[in-house]
């Protein structure tokens, strides 16, 4: 039975349309004019699921038809919880910190690139990530190509006190012999099995990253942002060794 949102009366009537053609409906107790089924009224309990389900491997477009809720909606719900991603990934600082200089240059962090393309594969977006194997964390993300620039632009975002005293682990790549100072580069693809365990998981969780999916982002900000708040959400449940 159709109910007024307001007062909870049954008294309904039919009151035309809205310009986007949907039922409009009116209650004769307090005149409350409304739509039903509106997405604005998506309760707490289907809220939380909706923040569950945006973790998973499952399109946009499934959540929509499984939760009964429009894209449009759930592209401005998603934006609001991917914007909590904090700049530092959630990363437990402290670990790092309370390590001296000399205790850093023993902890090796591997680097490592992931593909991935923005509304069409011939628009590629590498994934770049600085991974701690020693407290199962990224450290640092950056999206874009896959030149000397970009891999800069992911170092300038690693504390200073790291970039001078951890070692790095990488491939071959000629970008990280461009960034990556010799004393402190290693590079070999047996020393980052971490990470590309890590990016194995990432690729499991996310739809838009696997390679044959068609549940491909559609905007860089989105791709960038959904990314970010994975890395966040998996920072949160890492297993520290120290």
């Amino acid at each position: 039975m159709l109910t007024c949102p307001d007062c909870t009366s049954g008294k309904i009537i039919m009151y035309g349309h809205t310009h986007h053609g949907k039922q409009r409906y009116q209650c004769k107790d307090c005149q409350r004019q409304f739509v039903a089924h509106n997405d604005h009224w998506i309760d707490e309990r289907t809220r939380t699921y909706i923040e569950r389900l945006l973790r998973e491997r499952i399109s946009l477009r499934a959540i929509c038809r499984a939760m009964q809720v429009s894209m449009t909606w759930l592209m401005d719900f998603a934006a609001s919880i991917w914007e909590r991603t904090p700049a530092d990934l959630g990363v437990d600082w402290e670990l790092l910190d309370n390590l001296t200089e000399e205790e850093l240059q023993s902890v090796e962090l591997q680097v490592d690139e992931m593909w991935s393309f923005v509304d069409r594969k011939p628009h590629k977006q590498w994934i770049w990530v600085i991974y701690c194997p020693a407290i199962k964390q990224v450290l640092a993300f950056h999206v874009g190509g896959r030149g000397k620039v970009d891999a800069q632009l992911l170092f300038d975002k690693l504390p200073q006190r790291l970039q001078d005293n951890c070692w790095f682990a990488t491939d071959y790549w000629e970008a990280y012999y461009q960034t990556i100072p010799r004393r402190q580069h290693r590079a070999s693809k047996a020393l980052t099995y971490h990470i590309e365990g890590y990016f194995t998981g990432v690729r499991a969780r996310v739809s838009r990253l696997v390679r044959r999916s068609v549940s491909f982002s559609k905007k860089l900000a989105n791709h960038v942002a959904a990314i970010g708040y994975l890395l966040w959400q998996r920072n949160l449940t890492a297993h520290h060794y120290f």
